[in-house]
């Protein structure tokens, strides 16, 4: 809407509107992804009561730091501004008096918010702190998950493949294990990024030879990587029925 964008460009509601896409949809689906995963990852479960501290504080502080911006852009309020918290400065416009309270509001609570995160707050690797029932084959085990996926091919015969094997409980039949073959670690990627930021930041500044060197030290890493052979490492089959025998024996005693 022309009129909208009018009065609305280059204010401070663009900041509230963009912070709302990132923070909302981009970073609390992180901490989602974080907390849902935690328990496949290490083992044990993270404390509920510091958890719904942790989300509380983020939402009520996340909606105080940055709603009043919506306020403040349709009150004319533009970006990068220096001078709103200045008396000698503000008080030559009467609309900016007016422009102090909303900062005033939302300036205390968003470095608070994130004091109840709660990462510390792991407890003891306890085989009776269960996290939230899951169907998924893929995160049912509070056992922090192995270097392979699946031990054996799983019998797949419901939707809820994992709450059915739980019904029916754990095969009598320890199946037979082969070997796994896995890739071997490899610090590739780390060091590509790496020099894919060097060729970024010497674009932005017009450094060239900073360009080249980075280019080329990218297209090194990535032609000594295609060109190795010793990229698979094998897991034994004398391991695997070690691993799995630890993990349902878990299983049972939970």
């Amino acid at each position: 809407m022309p009129p909208v964008d009018f009065v609305l460009h280059n204010s401070t509601f663009l900041v509230a509107h963009f912070h709302n896409v990132i923070i909302g949809g981009v970073v609390f689906g992180a901490m989602a992804g974080y907390n849902y995963w935690f328990p496949k990852a290490f083992g044990f479960t993270l404390d509920e009561r510091l958890g719904k501290a942790s989300f509380w504080c983020w939402l009520i502080g996340f909606y105080l730091a940055f709603m009043p911006l919506y306020v403040l852009g349709m009150m004319g309020m533009t970006r990068r501004l220096q001078h709103h918290f200045r008396p000698e400065l503000a008080a030559a416009a009467a609309s900016r008096g007016a422009w102090r309270r909303p900062h005033l509001l939302r300036h205390p609570l968003p470095d608070r918010a994130a004091l109840c995160q709660h990462p510390h707050s792991r407890k003891p690797p306890r085989p009776d702190r269960r996290p939230v029932e899951r169907p998924n084959l893929g995160v049912g085990d509070l056992v922090a998950a192995p270097a392979y996926n699946f031990a054996v091919m799983p019998k797949v015969e419901t939707i809820d493949a994992f709450w059915e094997i739980k019904r029916r409980g754990l095969a009598a039949v320890e199946p037979t294990y082969e070997t796994i073959e896995m890739p071997r670690n490899s610090p590739t990627g780390f060091v590509t990024a790496f020099f894919a930021v060097v060729t970024g930041f010497a674009l932005i500044w017009h450094i060239w030879w900073m360009v080249i060197l980075g280019l080329l030290a990218a297209a090194v890493t990535v032609l000594v990587f295609g060109w190795s052979e010793n990229r698979e490492s094998e897991i034994p089959a004398n391991e695997i029925a070690r691993l799995e025998r630890a993990r349902l024996g878990l299983g049972r005693t939970a």
